[in-house]
């Protein structure tokens, strides 16, 4: 059950003076008692207000551990590659009809990862209890995917054609500028693009990968006109060729992205408000 440690381990960050003068019971929970030495290999921060409320995290830490892994142990459900891969095979039953490459491979990443395998025993575990309570409805992911559809909007794509009309400078800057007004006066595109740049620019292409953030700006240009971009290699005359209407992402493609992403937010919600029930019943009380 170590692996559980892993949910809450960015609640232990370095901390400043020294665990002096705890009381012999730190916390009491029900019956657990959380004692001195649980927390004496922890810094404590001199100030005694910070000092008490680092303490009241790591105390409220061992608290919300016991109470998964009591959970858990009922369950008989163990976090581990085999609940993770049994989770991921049932996702991939639920969307075989689907184009989900990209998700599945995600997916099978993170089977041996502790945190996954942790969320998959703790998502079969209220699965069996009440289905509804990690499960979204289709009706909810449906509706999910409509009020939220501009963010599976896909990029508008340019077809270019560019090349490239010199350095980096005002020399540049003035060469690309007679270029611009020879293509504006009819000047073929491919012709100028062999005569200021012979090495083979000019065709249908790309930029490079390292120039691409440079060319945000062919965006801004007309399919069939002409710009200037500058980049740290220099100064390139860029023609869009065509450019892709606005589209989305289909339902089909999103779902299991959707799903996914609701059903860990229910997971979440359910796993707090049982930890809510759980010391409401039984108060922690604190001894510092």
């Amino acid at each position: 059950m170590k692996q559980l440690f892993f949910i809450f381990l960015f609640l232990f960050l370095p901390f400043r003076g020294a665990a002096a003068f705890l009381p012999e019971i730190v916390a009491r929970f029900g019956t657990v008692e959380l004692k001195k030495e649980r927390f004496q290999r922890f810094d404590l921060p001199a100030s005694p207000a910070e000092r008490k409320a680092t303490l009241k995290k790591l105390v409220d830490t061992e608290i919300y551990l016991i109470i998964v892994r009591r959970l858990l142990e009922r369950s008989g459900i163990a976090p581990d590659a085999v609940t993770a891969r049994r989770y991921v095979e049932m996702r991939k039953k639920k969307f075989s009809s689907s184009p989900q490459t990209g998700f599945f491979k995600t997916l099978d990443a993170s089977i041996n990862k502790p945190e996954f395998q942790l969320k998959c025993a703790l998502y079969f575990t209220f699965y069996a209890a009440d289905p509804a309570t990690v499960e979204p409805t289709s009706d909810e992911i449906r509706q999910h995917y409509y009020l939220n559809r501009e963010k599976f909007r896909l990029p508008v794509k340019s077809e270019l054609a560019l090349f490239r009309a010199g350095a980096k400078d005002p020399t540049g800057k003035k060469q690309s500028e007679v270029i611009l007004a020879r293509l504006r006066q009819g000047e073929d595109f491919y012709a100028l693009a062999k005569q200021y740049d012979p090495k083979g620019r000019g065709k249908n292409t790309t930029p490079e990968p390292e120039l691409r953030p440079y060319f945000k700006k062919v965006k801004e240009i007309p399919a069939g006109s002409w710009g200037a971009v500058e980049t740290p290699k220099g100064i390139y005359i860029v023609k869009v060729l065509s450019r892709s209407a606005g589209s989305y992402r289909s339902f089909e493609e999103t779902e299991p992205y959707i799903t996914e992403m609701l059903s860990s937010a229910r997971l979440k919600n359910s796993l707090e408000q049982y930890m809510r029930e759980i010391i409401a019943k039984n108060p922690v009380r604190y001894f510092f």
